[in-house]
């Protein structure tokens, strides 16, 4: 049987993890930049739920209990979150996703040489490189492009998990 602060802890990120995906899919459709607003809107959504569950058990129950209802509130966040994430990159990202919706847009077929032109081209690069300065990852060096030490951190970070996954370089 799950306890009052249990209920409270899941019902409350819950509740704020609805929020945060609207407001975060509202703010992406106003236009707004989508890593910073996925921050910005899951902090916000995040303290929400710690306080939703700190106030909600306060009143009636002892310190240990309201520990352990922000931290089960927090750890069902994020894991929400770490759902959330992927998933939605793959439908903003994914070309496999993008090829299907441009075949269903133009209904269900194009030629070969139109899907290699559109997904295999220098324009995929130019966009990939274009996000990648955005997002201050790369840096221009001439005629090349660099990691930035922020871009170096994440590759580290990513060649880690990769290792840890037993993936290949392009894997």
């Amino acid at each position: 049987m799950i306890s009052l602060p249990a209920l409270v802890a899941l019902t409350a990120a819950t509740t704020w993890f609805v929020v945060f995906v609207v407001v975060h899919i509202g703010g992406v459709r106003a236009g707004f930049e989508n890593a910073r607003w996925l921050l910005i809107s899951y902090a916000a959504c995040f303290l929400g739920t710690l306080v939703t569950a700190i106030v909600l058990t306060a009143w009636s129950h002892g310190i240990q209990t309201i520990v352990l209802a922000a931290t089960m509130a927090a750890l069902t966040s994020a894991c929400l979150f770490a759902l959330y994430v992927p998933a939605l990159y793959t439908v903003l990202t994914s070309l496999s996703v993008q090829t299907m919706m441009l075949l269903r847009h133009r209904g269900g077929a194009l030629p070969e040489a139109e899907l290699y032109d559109r997904f295999a081209s220098r324009k995929i690069i130019e966009q990939r490189l274009a996000t990648l300065l955005a997002s201050s990852y790369v840096a221009p060096n001439g005629p090349c492009y660099s990691l930035t030490p922020r871009g170096r951190a994440i590759a580290k970070f990513f060649r880690l998990i990769k290792i840890l996954w037993n993936l290949g370089p392009g894997g």
